[in-house]
């Protein structure tokens, strides 16, 4: 498998997934290249074209476009499990994030009332007021912790310069239905041993999510030096931080 495409329109799938059954996804952000708070060094989309903390509204579709987007695809597939906020980078970079976040809710409840509402974030704007309220509409909040230094954050998510590793950290303390996703690698950088490691469980030990996901990567990934954590190494990580954090850990792996 090599490096994905990045989604060509707003509304995308469904997709079947393990995690989320037929997930219809929505992406907020540009076609043309990838726009994020983060350049993590796993990433299948490659690279980060535009790294910040802010968003050129001239590429962003407007909440008029999604709405339209969104109604069509649940009208046609009414069925879905989940109704996913991903996309090419960090959905609530969208300025409207919130008001669409809302309005996706109300047309959910219209036309698949038995969807889940779901975002994956990398939680650097988590520490918003008008973010996380946003993010109080969504079944499966899923934000991103792969670091619980700032040290391992440059190393591994290498997040643009706006960004504060305190923020983060409050953001996610204030999230309600946290469930936190982490991505485990080794190799040249490494959060799965050492002192990255045990700074992440005590992280984990701190925000007390409702659950935790740990995954590692699967090959090609952007940078070399890179390497997977291996399934039974990712379920031996999973018990040990269970019982040191007293968190419901999962293991997955592709």
């Amino acid at each position: 498998m090599g490096i994905l495409p990045l989604e060509t329109s707003i509304v995308y799938g469904p997709i079947r997934s393990r995690r989320l059954g037929l997930s219809l996804g929505v992406n907020l952000l540009p076609t043309g290249y990838k726009l994020c708070s983060f350049d993590c060094v796993y990433c299948h989309y490659g690279r980060t074209d535009v790294k910040s903390l802010s968003a050129d509204a001239r590429d962003l579709p407007w909440s008029s476009e999604v709405l339209r987007e969104v109604r069509a695809a649940l009208r046609k597939y009414p069925n879905v499990d989940h109704i996913t906020f991903s996309g090419n980078g960090e959905p609530t970079l969208h300025p409207a994030f919130p008001k669409i976040a809302a309005a996706v809710s109300e047309l959910r409840d219209e036309l698949a009332p038995n969807a889940k509402l779901a975002l994956f974030s990398n939680a650097t704007t988590a520490h918003l007021a008008r973010v996380r309220e946003a993010l109080a509409l969504f079944d499966l909040p899923m934000l991103k912790l792969d670091a619980g230094d700032p040290g391992t954050l440059a190393t591994i998510n290498r997040p643009a310069a706006e960004v504060s590793w305190a923020h983060i950290v409050e953001g996610l303390g204030q999230v309600p239905n946290l469930i936190i996703q982490s991505v485990l690698i080794d190799g040249e950088a490494s959060n799965a041993r050492g002192a990255a490691f045990e700074a992440w469980v005590e992280t984990l030990a701190q925000l007390k999510p409702t659950r935790v996901q740990i995954y590692s990567t699967d090959y090609p990934v952007p940078e070399s030096g890179i390497e997977r954590v291996l399934p039974y190494e990712l379920q031996r990580i999973a018990e040990e931080t269970g019982k040191r954090t007293g968190s419901q850990i999962n293991a997955r792996w592709l």
